[in-house]
């Protein structure tokens, strides 16, 4: 008989892990590596975020690396690809995890990726609290925008990214995040 526990987010400093990893749960879930096409399209939208978010002062953007705590009375650590945190729920950096769900998350659909597990991913984030989810596709060049209780919004590359009341200084072609 095998006997499993449901690993705390604390057990993760002395566990052996895979290179890319996720806590769901009290799970360990391995993911693969991004595409490069999909990393460098993760990487461009970061690089927004620091430009009209952390740069102004409005709050704290994220790399795909950076682990999200979700929720208070569950095991789950998430990694989008970017994030951003506004200041006022974060008011300073933490040193180890991100102890609150992104206000905006960003998912770069690669090549290996599930859709099924990447809108789990997205309906959790949004379980979680987060404003405003992003679903970015390479292949199609497109971007599913997800809020709370809204449809779901698709933007093509002959539209405009807004980062609305999250980063009011944001607005970018999408064509611009797929060149």
């Amino acid at each position: 008989m095998v006997i499993s526990r449901v690993l705390t987010v604390d057990d993760l400093a002395e566990a052996a892990l895979p290179e890319h990893w996720e806590l769901v749960n009290g799970e360990i879930v391995a993911l693969s590596p991004s595409s490069g096409k999909s990393a460098r399209i993760g990487g461009r939208i970061y690089a927004l975020f620091l430009r009209h978010g952390e740069e102004p002062g409005l709050g704290f953007a994220y790399p795909a690396e950076a682990g999200f705590l979700l929720f208070d009375d569950r095991q789950t650590l998430r990694s989008p690809d970017a994030a951003f945190v506004v200041r006022d729920r974060l008011p300073t950096e933490p040193e180890g995890f991100v102890p609150v769900a992104p206000d905006l998350a960003v998912e770069v659909l690669s090549p290996s990726d599930r859709m099924a597990d990447t809108l789990a991913k997205i309906a959790m984030y949004l379980a979680a609290g987060v404003v405003m989810v992003l679903l970015v596709d390479p292949s199609a060049q497109t971007i599913l925008v997800f809020r709370p209780d809204e449809s779901v919004t698709m933007l093509s590359v002959d539209d405009w990214l807004d980062g609305g009341d999250i980063l009011p200084g944001l607005r970018v072609p999408v064509s611009e995040i797929f060149r």
